[in-house]
């Protein structure tokens, strides 16, 4: 009689346990669809912002939109980076940029067609990057935290925005331009620059347009490196202090990109380089991937670099 109840007790508690359980797994499995249905939300928004940008820019009246000066960026403060992707590690601090004498070809800083309706959107838009058939994206820049959970209008937004180095001043034409983003799994932001891994797809993209206010331009990548952030560790170059090294320590740096690059590039680069850095998460909390590109040297054509790259393919 006694071992029938105490049977009964312990069949009662094991069916307790098994509902506490099941209830559990109710709720985890409750928040993990929660948690995925508020990321497919926020992915769903973030394309909806990335297509109103574009459209905007594809729309813009050419002949009369540059017409008027750009309202001026005040002068910005020396900044300590902050940029940490998804692992939180701030990355070291970039010294303020040097800046080429004025903007060639355009004194006046007169914005061009295209930005002046998306700086009109948003005044913190400062260009558009451009990766033909792959990505295209407005740039912002304020500082190096704000656009990190943010979209391009400023709305909250795990996915972020591209934004630019908050310590380069586009007073005058910058020595380099550093951008980040994330690296989205879905390929969103910087999450497609996984691809330049492959040196065939590099061959077919080698070439980026990034227009900023008062300038376009074309740019050739030349690396693309996995490059660690501290000092000391394997792998390391001090990519984020690029704006404001001298000459010596540019050539440096290049090499140490190009060193490390997962593809063989034909491009050259060198101190005398505009450049454009492309950064984003790559799996470790104390390293970047970084697409290394320089500006199109006077005299260089798009053409000529897919036939140089095309010469490169055969030998």
């Amino acid at each position: 009689m006694r071992s029938s109840a105490a049977h009964g007790r312990r069949r009662k508690r094991a069916q307790i346990r098994r509902r506490v359980l099941l209830a559990g797994s109710i709720c985890v499995l409750f928040f993990c669809v929660l948690g995925l249905a508020g990321y497919a939300v926020q992915a769903l928004r973030s394309d909806q912002v990335s297509r109103e940008f574009r459209v905007l820019y594809a729309h813009s009246d050419a002949p009369d939109a540059a017409a008027s000066p750009a309202p001026l960026r005040a002068v910005l403060q020396e900044y300590d980076v902050s940029f940490s992707g998804s692992s939180g590690q701030a990355a070291p601090a970039a010294p303020a940029a040097p800046a080429r004498a004025g903007w060639p070809g355009n004194p006046a800083m007169t914005v061009s067609a295209g930005l002046k309706s998306l700086h009109s959107r948003n005044r913190d838009v400062i260009g558009w990057l451009s990766i033909p058939g792959v990505l295209e994206q407005p740039v912002v820049q304020r500082d190096n935290a704000y656009y990190l959970r943010r979209d391009a209008l400023g709305s909250r937004n795990d996915n972020g925005a591209l934004f630019l180095e908050e310590g380069i001043s586009l007073q005058s034409r910058p020595d380099a331009y550093i951008i980040f983003g994330h690296n989205m799994k879905t390929g969103g932001m910087f999450g497609s620059l996984r691809l330049y891994e492959d040196v065939g797809y590099y061959r077919q993209n080698a070439l980026i347009d990034f227009n900023v206010l008062y300038e376009d331009g074309q740019y050739v990548v030349f690396a693309v490196s996995d490059i660690a952030t501290v000092q000391g560790l394997a792998r390391y170059a001090p990519f984020l202090q690029l704006p404001g090294m001298d000459a010596e320590g540019r050539e440096a740096c290049i090499r140490q990109l190009r060193a490390w690059s997962h593809i063989a590039s034909p491009v050259q680069a060198g101190a005398e380089d505009q450049l454009l850095l492309l950064v984003t998460c790559e799996g470790s909390e104390d390293s970047r991937r970084v697409v290394a590109a320089r500006r199109l040297r006077e005299g260089e054509t798009a053409e000529g670099i897919r036939s140089l790259l095309q010469r490169a393919r055969k030998q």
